[in-house]
């Protein structure tokens, strides 16, 4: 009997044993592995990256007035020149029309120009003054007369002095509005004149321009050493009176320009250094100072300009990425992006202490409401919390009052 007796009580430990490694395996699988860290003190860095590209400040642009036939062109892109290189020949045959054509307006304009200053402007109501004048003089002579022989006024007498008195006051009239539109006529005569002597002034210059062209050979010249930037015309076609050429400076500055959201550009201030990679390049160029963080209002972006250092081995064109780093002061307490949950616009943070359970002692969930004083990407800085572990992360999702298995 005593034998039974200890059989099923090793029976019921077996079974016990069973049961616990069965509910330690189910346990495994129905409670989430949680991993935790305490708060730690530390600063939170915004990193801003900028698309942009290479831009040379000091351009030297060549211009050449419209209708001439491009011939030959000697340079191309990204070629180094110096003062007096060979860019372009024109051809000849146009630039001899140009010089003619200029000659003929030339002559037409100082005609124009003589014949404004000929031009008189006389008011004739001076003279009507003069006749209306010697009327009346006669109408009131007439009339003193006859009253010294009558000894009284004549109707008639009055009528004509009347008459008279008008015709003088209209001549008056006249003449004012004359000189009114004389004056008006003299200050377009005169402005006309000035306008023909500009106009002649600019002709002259541009014949002189052609005619110095026509006797270098046609030939336009590098008018100081650097790199040509762009080639705006081609070979056969004409110029319309822009550009033609534009060359980079030998001793030009290089700045970094691009845009970024107005939002993370708060991090930046003028004076900052960021580090530029260009593209198709393994090194960064460091501590390139910002010059200037500039508003663009129409689509709530910054422009943003960096001076390139000198010997940077850059190019006018040349793609690049601009990288911010700003560093905050040290917060007390920082944790894992990862931790932050919210529930209605409020933040918090789920962290674990040990209960007494009907299984033993286990490791229970609790939620602590929190206030997010900075935050990146990567980590936030919070405030209302202690030295309680954590949750960062978890193989599940988790719940305030959960069980969980921590692992640190």
């Amino acid at each position: 009997m005593q034998k039974k007796y200890i059989k099923a009580l090793i029976s019921f430990f077996i079974i016990i044993f069973i049961l616990t490694i069965l509910s330690r395996v189910a346990d495994s699988v129905t409670v989430a592995v949680a991993m935790v860290q305490m708060p730690r003190r530390g600063s939170i860095n915004h990193e801003t990256v900028i698309e942009g590209s290479i831009e040379a400040t000091g351009k030297n642009r060549i211009k050449i007035q419209e209708g001439f036939r491009i011939d030959t062109i000697y340079a191309e892109r990204g070629q180094r020149v110096a003062k007096g290189d060979k860019l372009l020949y024109l051809d000849k045959e146009e630039i001899e029309k140009q010089l003619s054509k200029l000659l003929i307006e030339i002559e037409i304009s100082e005609l124009n120009k003589q014949s404004l200053q000929l031009q008189t402007y006389e008011n004739i109501y001076e003279e009507e003054i003069k006749k209306a004048q010697i009327a009346l003089d006669r109408a009131m002579n007439d009339r003193d007369i006859n009253i010294q022989i009558n000894g009284v006024e004549l109707e008639s007498d009055k009528r004509a002095v009347e008459d008279a008195e008008s015709s003088l006051n209209l001549a008056v009239i006249q003449k004012e509005k004359q000189d009114s539109k004389n004056e008006e006529l003299l200050k377009k005569n005169e402005n006309e004149k000035r306008r023909l002597e500009l106009e002649l002034q600019l002709k002259r210059n541009e014949y002189k321009n052609i005619e110095e062209l026509n006797k270098v050979g046609n030939i336009v010249y590098a008018e100081e050493d650097g790199i040509i930037d762009e080639i705006y015309v081609k070979e056969g076609e004409k110029t319309t009176g822009g550009e033609i050429i534009s060359i980079i400076d030998s001793g030009a500055e290089y700045i970094f320009t691009g845009k970024a959201d107005a939002e993370k550009a708060k991090y930046m201030k003028a004076g900052d250094s960021v580090s530029i990679k260009l593209s198709g390049k393994t090194i960064s160029i460091d501590n390139v100072e910002i010059k200037s963080i500039i508003p663009e209002p129409e689509d709530s972006t910054v422009k943003i300009t960096a001076v390139i250092p000198e010997n940077s081995n850059i190019s006018h064109g040349m793609s690049a990425t601009a990288k911010h780093i700003y560093s905050t002061d040290e917060y007390p307490r920082i944790i894992p992006i990862s931790a932050l949950r919210s529930d209605n616009g409020q933040y918090y943070v789920l962290a674990v202490e040990e209960k007494n359970t009907v299984m033993g002692k286990e490791k229970i969930s609790y939620r602590v409401n929190v206030e997010v004083a900075d935050k990146n990407d990567s980590l936030v800085a919070i405030s209302s919390v202690g030295n309680e572990e954590i949750i960062i992360k978890s193989n599940k999702p988790i719940s305030e009052g959960e069980r969980v298995r921590v692992e640190k």
